[in-house]
């Protein structure tokens, strides 16, 4: 039996010798990147991986070696997130992902059959900074920051339109501005400053928009709350890998104190693309109501907080017929983020993490019979 076992394993070794791979390209430690500080307020269901892969088929083959010779081992169905281990390149040069799956069996996937996500905490940080010294250069030069307020409440989904810019950004809920003759959009709630203004129009310098000036109508700009450069709050929402990070400044020193997976949005006949851009939190809702296609009344998400134009961060979005096993639906879609894009606009977190940035913004677990809420200070939303 010995003499079989040793065999065996000879044999097994030939094997992976045959198949071998020319270099490991990276080995993963899920640890955090130096620079990026922590001081956790939220520690409910985080994610347990920063760096992973997930499956973009049907079902994806774990295989004993990294090569489409191997024994298949084990079959992981669509959206499975598995923990990357290390990432190789075999004699074929095709690259592999050596992995452990949630039950713990480890092999190898295709890169071809999964993708990658991460939480680019360092990508985070430098958004961050990038606002902080636009608001310190024009402050500066002696000028106010604002954001702009072009939304209006459509909750019957009416004349909805996709048209887009060259950046992606569509112009359903957004400004038209112009530069040089070329129409750029402007989402609501954007962080800008004025250059100049004429009797109609503003020459506006948009932290987001690389063109400047751009002109826009300048009844669009909220003057009543200017931005302060001493905002200390900030979501920051990273649309490819469909995850966030939560950021207070915390002794002069921005800190990491949560982090989700999360989920996007889509165009479809009732929605759009998550904006990108710097947005700052106009109001929060409690409960925030959605609507079909048709107009009716098709269900609800709790601890909304609005960041552009329909757009809000909320909880996980519960049908009212689902109602009656809620926290089953719950749980089923709470397992969808961290994956792919799918909302109407919004950005979508458990609702628990929902529920945690509602009071972590409000500074406040007061109970209160008014469904919208202001926030006292600048929050500043990123996404990118």
């Amino acid at each position: 039996m010995k003499k079989f076992l040793t065999l065996l394993m000879t044999l097994k070794l030939l094997s992976f010798n045959a198949y071998s791979y020319d270099e490991i390209l990276e080995i993963y430690n899920n640890k955090f990147p130096k620079g990026v500080s922590k001081q956790l307020k939220y520690s409910q269901d985080l994610p347990k991986h920063l760096k992973y892969v997930l499956i973009k088929g049907m079902s994806g083959n774990i295989r004993e070696l990294p090569t489409t010779n191997s024994e298949i081992i084990k079959k992981y169905p669509y959206n499975t997130k598995l923990k990357i281990i290390e990432k190789l390149k075999n004699k074929y040069d095709n690259i592999w992902y050596k992995i452990e799956g949630p039950d713990g069996t480890k092999g190898y996937i295709s890169e071809n059959t999964v993708e990658f996500r991460e939480f680019q905490f360092g990508t985070m940080l430098k958004k961050i900074n990038e606002l902080e010294a636009f608001i310190r250069d024009h402050r500066v030069q002696g000028k106010q920051v604002f954001s702009t307020h072009s939304y209006r409440p459509n909750p019957n989904n009416q004349n909805l339109n996709w048209a887009k810019d060259k950046y992606g950004t569509t112009i359903d809920q957004s400004i038209v501005g112009e530069y040089k003759g070329e129409k750029i959009f402007v989402p609501d709630k954007s962080i800008l400053t004025i250059i100049k203004e004429d009797k109609e129009n503003a020459y506006v310098d948009v932290a987001s928009i690389p063109e400047a000036p751009l002109m826009i109508k300048k009844n669009y700009i909220e003057k009543t709350t200017p931005i302060s450069e001493n905002f200390r709050k900030v979501i920051a929402i990273d649309i490819a890998n469909q995850n966030f990070g939560v950021f207070e400044k915390i002794d002069e020193r921005w800190k990491l104190i949560s982090y989700v997976y999360s989920k996007t949005g889509m165009d479809s006949k009732v929605g759009f693309e998550t904006p990108k851009g710097f947005f700052v939190v106009p109001m929060l809702r409690h409960e925030m109501p959605y609507r079909s296609e048709d107009g009716e009344g098709q269900g609800y998400a709790k601890y909304a907080t609005r960041f552009s134009g329909g757009g809000y961060i909320h909880g996980t979005p519960i049908n009212y017929e689902e109602e009656i096993n809620r926290e089953f639906f719950k749980s089923n879609k709470e397992e969808e983020m961290g994956t792919f894009s799918g909302t109407r606009k919004c950005i979508r977190t458990s609702e628990n993490h929902a529920k945690f940035l509602f009071d972590w913004i409000l500074e406040t677990t007061k109970k209160t019979t008014e469904n919208t809420q202001l926030p006292k200070e600048n929050v500043v939303v990123i996404v990118f």
